[in-house]
């Protein structure tokens, strides 16, 4: 508890010009409007373990500069009976700079040496603090509902508590990392491979773990923001960090296109509000978009946005169904969308670029209205082309309500089932195997991830043994 490498207590700098990183993502969801003071990181300067030592540059990539013990809260309420610790460690920006961040790691209390280590990344959609993974994950720092005040502070980490609680009671370890930094960044472009990668370096090397370093079988999942962020971890991590033994990453809604989610999302109940809550994020240290998304903004464009600053995507979806930018800019999207300098945001925000060489599974709605078939599709063709072996499900839901939303829930068993297959072999799959297939939940190897893993994993998790 309080292990602590460096003495240094500045705060360390603010995050400089993640100019296009930022500026990526905010075209990305976004178009509704954002306003210069929003475009500002969200720290929390509350609680000294997350400022960074004055020495953070003379530190490796995933150093570990402090550590704490904590009693991780599942639901956001209720304790989990599994050992947890919080790792501050150095890592790297979208510019290339010394950054820190904070990751969550847990096992299961009886489990001496996990058989891997997953890479949780939650689907943040926000940069207020309490907001963040590691916030939620401690028991009694978050309250989900506080009638003191405005709004409900449940988190979308709450929300995937028993998937944490599947990956321990599989015998893994997990590291849930604050992929956005101590600066709370969001959708920002190859920064959250970065982090995540080092919070797996720094995981594998914190002796409480019990793993063997770098020969750690590691595998990442993440839907929705965390799908994205998983993708630039996978597309990173043989440049980045090729020590890492990465033998899967599980790829939710990843959105392979930004325009035609922006398009598809834009006015729809849930796909609608996440478009200001990107904007808010995305605008992030990154004045030249500010400016150019700001020309297209009406005040109560404007006013929206900065709405969304302090509060969790559960009370921004709340507070934005529905949302549709139209009402709130002076231009049409296509318009905005042709703009220079955001077009070129959005073309620097797509997953892609970079070839993966872990294997992967890639799940997605075929009716998502915000991570849309179609970009997804070109964005396994992207990989498989590329050499990538890729297990590719599309999945056909049949029920009147938002895809997206649905698909978090149902296309989670398939994806944890996947990951099992993957720890358990030692072989290393090749191809492409793509199919539209019905609901993924309902297949044997999916019924059985969700009865013994997230549903026997949690009772596990709650009740100890």
């Amino acid at each position: 508890m309080g292990e602590d490498r460096y003495s240094g207590n500045m705060f360390g700098r603010w995050r400089r010009g993640c100019g296009t990183a930022l500026t990526l993502l905010t075209a990305a969801f976004v178009l509704g409007g954002v306003t210069t003071p929003i475009a500002t990181a969200t720290p929390d300067d509350s609680d000294a373990f997350y400022q960074p030592p004055a020495d953070l540059a003379d530190a490796a990539p995933g150093t570990i500069l402090r550590t704490r013990e904590i009693e991780p809260s599942f639901f956001q309420a209720l304790p989990m009976r599994v050992s947890a610790w919080q790792l501050l460690y150095r890592t790297t920006d979208a510019d290339g700079q010394p950054y820190s961040a904070v990751t969550t790691v847990l096992k299961s209390a009886d489990n001496a040496n996990p058989s891997a280590v997953l890479s949780f990344q939650n689907m943040t959609d926000s940069i207020a603090p309490q907001c963040m993974p590691s916030q939620a994950l401690q028991q009694g720092r978050v309250p989900w509902l506080d009638l003191s005040q405005p709004s409900i502070d449940l988190t979308t980490m709450a929300n995937e508590s028993p998937m944490v609680a599947a990956a321990l009671a599989r015998g893994w370890a997990v590291s849930v990392p604050d992929y956005g930094g101590v600066d709370n960044h969001f959708l920002t472009p190859r920064e959250p491979g970065y982090v995540v990668l080092d919070g797996l370096r720094a995981a594998e090397n914190f002796t409480p773990t019990g793993l063997s370093g770098a020969d750690t079988r590691a595998m990442l999942w993440g839907y929705s923001g965390g799908g994205i962020a998983s993708g630039w971890a996978a597309q990173e991590q043989p440049r980045y960090a090729p020590e890492l033994n990465l033998i899967a990453a599980a790829l939710g809604a990843p959105v392979g296109d930004f325009r035609a989610g922006l398009r598809s999302a834009n006015g729809t109940p849930i796909g609608g509000a996440l478009v200001p809550i990107a904007l808010m994020g995305m605008m992030q240290g990154a004045p030249e978009f500010t400016a150019a998304l700001d020309r297209y903004l009406t005040p109560a464009g404007q006013q929206k946005i900065a709405a969304a600053v302090s509060a969790c995507t559960p009370q921004n979806l709340l507070s934005n169904i529905g949302f549709d930018a139209t009402h709130y800019m002076t231009a049409s999207l296509d318009e905005v969308l042709a703009d220079p300098v955001i077009s070129a945001a959005i073309d620097a925000a797509q997953l892609g670029a970079e070839t993966p060489t872990a294997p992967l599974y890639v799940y997605n709605a075929i009716s998502d209205e915000i991570s849309t078939i179609g970009g997804v599709d070109t964005l396994v063709s992207t990989y498989c082309d590329s050499g990538t072996p890729v297990t590719y499900r599309r999945e056909q839901l049949t029920l009147p309500v938002s895809g997206h939303t649905l698909e978090w829930g149902l296309g989670s068993p398939g994806a944890l089932a996947w990951l099992q297959s993957r720890a358990d072999s030692a072989e290393i799959p090749t191809g492409c195997d793509t199919r539209s297939v019905p609901e993924t939940v309902l297949a044997p190897d999916s019924l059985t991830a969700l009865t013994s893993g997230m549903l026997g994993g949690s009772l596990r998790a709650l009740l100890g043994g």
